[in-house]
């Protein structure tokens, strides 16, 4: 079954001098359950695809299907629904909120589902067990390494149960040690809860924890590989 289905997608940015042709004819399939690394250099579109798979953008042409649903299609409020029910994100900049603890950065998807306290607070706890750092629910983004808030931010992705996870270079600001338990994390929730990961990154020793290499250059698809 096909999550994610992109048909000779263009993506073109305009300014008053000029076009910047960001995506130039992509065609992408990924199944339910796939690991799938994008990879290639700086400019060469991969952002811009991640943006439009987690419905933050629409195409200038061509088709983006996310579980069977054509987003250009839907106005503003259903592509937030989209995203709220199927997609989880993790970037490079873990962008947690200061000022809460990681359990309330993790808790915070689910107040916006409106799910009331109690469940709220047993789930996030349970989400940060998932993860391995239970022990810092009560800590302050400032007070936590950076694969700690890396582990947060997984933990906040995964709140409102995504079929589909998007990984923007999740491993650009931790050390090596610190860069592999994130992805062994990422690669036992593909494996154990079957769900479904597209990874972006420049570094090709983590394209070894993908089923698939998707290779993009100046906008295009050049190779794919099945590891």
């Amino acid at each position: 079954m096909k999550v994610i289905e992109l048909i000779d997608v263009h993506k073109i940015y305009k300014t008053a001098y000029y076009e910047v042709h960001a995506l130039s004819g992509v065609n992408l399939s990924v199944k339910k359950g796939e690991f799938v690394a994008i990879m290639g250099p700086s400019g060469s579109g991969k952002s811009t695809l991640l943006h439009l798979i987690g419905c933050l953008d629409k195409p200038t042409r061509g088709e983006v299907k996310i579980s069977g649903i054509e987003i250009s299609n839907l106005n503003d409020r259903e592509l937030t629904k989209l995203r709220r029910d199927s997609i989880g994100f993790v970037f490079q900049q873990y962008n947690l909120i200061p000022t809460l603890t990681a359990l309330e950065n993790v808790e915070l998807p689910l107040i916006f589902c409106g799910m009331n306290g109690g469940e709220r607070e047993a789930k996030a706890k349970e989400l940060l067990k998932q993860v391995g750092i239970e022990e810092v629910a009560n800590r302050k983004p400032t007070e936590l390494s950076g694969g700690q808030q890396q582990r947060v931010a997984i933990a906040r992705a995964l709140a409102n149960n995504p079929t589909i996870l998007l990984c923007d270079e999740p491993t650009g600001n931790l050390d090596t040690k610190s860069g592999e338990a994130v992805m062994k994390i990422i690669r036992e929730l593909n494996k154990n809860e079957g769900v479904t990961v597209i990874l972006v990154t420049h570094d090709p020793s983590l394209s070894d924890f993908a089923d698939r290499v998707v290779n993009i250059r100046d906008g295009r698809i050049e190779v794919e590989d099945v590891s």
